[in-house]
C-alpha cells in the first residue's frame, strides 16, 4: 500500500473519530439546549400570570372565574404564526392553579387536574416552600419526547402564600426546532467531513510530493537516465535528497570508471596488437616498400588510438555532467556553416555534394557551443563517411512543432536490422563499407549525451528509399 494512502487513511481515521465524537455530543445536546432555552420564558410566564391573578383576589381567596374566561378565550383564538419552517396554529402552553393546600382549583387542559392534590408534585411542593418550583414528567415513561416541563410561581396575599400557578409546556412543541437543528448539524457535519477528507488528500499529496519526486529520480537513475535532484524544500527531505544524490554520484562514478577502463582496454587491444605486430616484423633488411607499409600501419593505428582516447575524454566529460556548466546564445545556422566548411576538404576528396536547406535563417538557442559543435561534427562526419563517393548529403535546419530540428540525410547503406536501437550505445560501431574499417563507437554516444544535456534528443533511422537520416531536436 502506498504511503500516501496509509497517511490519508490514518489521518481520516483519527480525525473522523474525534469529529464524530464532537458532532455526536453537540447533536445529542441540542434537545437539552432547547429545553433550557424554553424553560427561561416559562419562568417569566408563571410569575406574570401569578402577578395578574393576585390583582383579582376576593377576601384573600383566589378567584379564577375571570382568569378561566380569559384563558378559554385565548385558546379559542385563531391565528397562524410562521416561525421559520414551522406553522403554529394553536397554543401549546397549559396552566393550572392550586390553593393554599395544593389542591388544583383550575386547569386549562379541560379541567382534567381540577380537584386533585398536587401538593407533593415538585413544582407545587418547591414553590410552596419559597423555592424554584420546577419539574419534568414523561407522559410515557419509555419515550423521552413525551416530557412536559412544569414551572410554578407562588400566589401571595399580603405576604402570605395562598396558592401556586404552574405553567407547563410539552417537549414535543420544540421537536420541529430540535429536528431541524439536528438535520442542520448532520448536513454541516457531512460537508465538513467531505472538506476535511478532500483537504487531507490534497495536503498529503503536497506533503509527499517531494518523496514521489525522489522516488522517480531514483528509478530514473537506476535506468541510466541523467536527472538533476528534484527540489524538495527544506528540512529532512532536503537532507535526504542531498544524501541520495551524493550516493548516486559515488556509485555512478565507480561504475562509470569500471566500465570506462574495461571499454578502453577492449578498444585499445586491436590497435596495440597491430602496432606490436608491425613493430616486431619491421627489420632493416626487409624491402623498403614492405617496411614503409608496416610503418604506415603503426602510424595509422597510433593515430586511431590517439583519436579514440581523445573521443573518450570528450565523452567522459559530457557523461559526467548532469547540467550544462556553460550557457551562451548560439546561432545554429552559423555553427552549421562553420562545421561544413571545416569538413570541406574531406568531402571534396570524395566528391560529395552537400544540399543545404534552411541554413539561411538565423535559428538561435542557448547552450554549450563547444559541446554542440563536437556533436554536430560527429553527425556530419558519420554522414560523409558512410556516403558513397560522389553521393549527396542533405543538411536541413527547420522548426517542427515549435522546436528547432536538424536533419542530416545520407545515401549510405543505412542501418542493418540487428543494429537498430544500438547505434547510440557506447563503443558500438558498424563496419564502413567505403573504408572497410569500423568506427570507435563513441561519436554517436557523445551526440545523444550532449543533446540530453541540452534538453533535446537525437535519433538515427533509415530513410524510406536509401541511406539514413540523423535528427537532432533542440528544446
Amino acid at each position: 500500500m502506498k504511503i500516501t494512502l496509509l497517511i490519508v487513511i490514518g489521518f481520516l481515521a483519527i480525525a473522523g473519530s474525534g469529529f464524530y465524537w464532537v458532532m455526536k455530543t453537540i447533536r445529542d445536546d441540542v434537545s437539552r439546549q432547547y429545553s433550557q432555552a424554553s424553560e427561561e420564558p416559562l419562568v417569566d410566564f408563571a410569575h406574570l400570570f401569578a402577578g395578574l391573578l393576585e390583582q383579582d383576589l376576593r377576601d384573600g381567596k383566589i378567584d379564577v372565574s375571570n382568569f378561566r374566561q380569559g384563558i378559554a378565550s385565548a385558546y379559542k383564538r385563531e391565528f397562524l404564526a410562521t416561525i421559520y419552517q414551522l406553522e403554529k396554529r394553536e397554543i401549546q402552553t397549559n396552566i393550572y392553579i392550586t390553593n393554599e393546600v395544593g389542591i388544583v382549583i383550575f386547569d386549562s387542559d379541560e379541567g382534567k387536574r381540577e380537584g386533585k392534590d398536587y401538593s407533593e408534585y415538585n413544582d407545587v411542593y418547591l414553590a410552596r416552600q419559597g423555592k424554584y418550583g420546577v419539574r419534568s414528567t414523561r407522559l410515557d415513561p419509555g419515550d423521552p419526547r413525551t416530557s412536559v416541563f412544569f414551572i410554578a410561581a407562588p400566589i401571595y396575599f399580603e405576604d402570605e402564600m395562598i396558592g401556586t400557578l404552574t405553567v407547563s409546556r410539552p417537549e414535543v412543541a420544540m421537536a420541529p426546532f430540535v429536528d431541524e437543528s439536528r438535520r442542520l448539524i448532520l448536513k454541516t457535519s457531512l460537508v465538513a467531513a467531505a472538506v476535511v477528507a478532500i483537504g487531507s488528500v490534497l495536503w498529503a499529496y503536497l506533503i509527499l510530493s517531494p518523496i514521489r519526486n525522489l522516488t522517480r529520480h531514483a528509478l530514473g537513475v537506476a535506468q541510466g537516465e541523467k536527472e538533476t535532484v528534484p527540489p524538495t524544500g527544506l528540512g529532512e527531505l532536503k537532507t535526504l535528497s542531498l544524501a541520495l544524490e551524493k550516493m548516486r554520484r559515488e556509485l555512478e562514478g565507480r561504475h562509470y570508471v569500471e566500465n570506462y577502463v574495461q571499454a578502453l582496454t577492449h578498444e585499445l587491444k586491436s590497435p596495440l596488437a597491430a602496432i606490436r605486430g608491425a613493430a616486431e616484423l619491421v627489420d632493416e633488411s626487409m624491402p623498403e616498400e614492405t617496411r614503409k607499409r608496416f610503418l604506415n600501419n603503426i602510424l595509422t593505428e597510433t593515430t586511431r588510438s590517439e583519436d579514440m582516447v581523445r573521443r573518450l575524454v570528450q565523452l567522459a566529460s559530457v557523461e559526467s555532467q548532469t547540467t550544462l556548466g556553460r550557457k551562451e546564445e548560439i546561432n545554429l545556422s552559423e555553427l552549421l556553416k562553420e562545421e561544413l566548411e571545416e569538413l570541406k576538404t574531406s568531402r571534396e576528396a570524395r566528391n560529395l555534394t552537400v544540399e543545404q536547406k534552411g541554413l539561411e535563417k538565423s535559428e538561435k538557442i542557448v547552450g554549450d557551443s563547444l559541446m554542440l559543435r563536437i556533436a554536430i561534427r560527429n553527425v556530419l562526419g558519420n554522414a560523409f563517411d558512410f556516403s558513397p563517393n560522389g553521393g549527396t548529403v542533405e543538411v536541413e535546419l527547420a522548426r517542427e512543432e515549435g522546436k528547432i530540428s536538424l536533419w542530416v540525410r545520407d545515401e549510405g547503406p543505412g542501418i542493418p536490422d540487428f543494429a537498430e536501437g544500438r547505434v547510440f550505445d557506447r563503443f558500438y560501431s558498424l563496419k564502413n563499407e567505403v573504408t572497410g574499417r569500423k568506427g570507435s563507437g563513441i561519436g554517436l554516444s557523445f551526440v545523444r549525451s550532449a543533446m540530453e544535456l541540452h534538453g533535446g534528443d537525437a535519433t538515427l533511422t533509415n530513410r524510406p528509399d536509401r541511406g539514413a537520416v540523423a535528427k537532432l531536436t533542440f528544446a
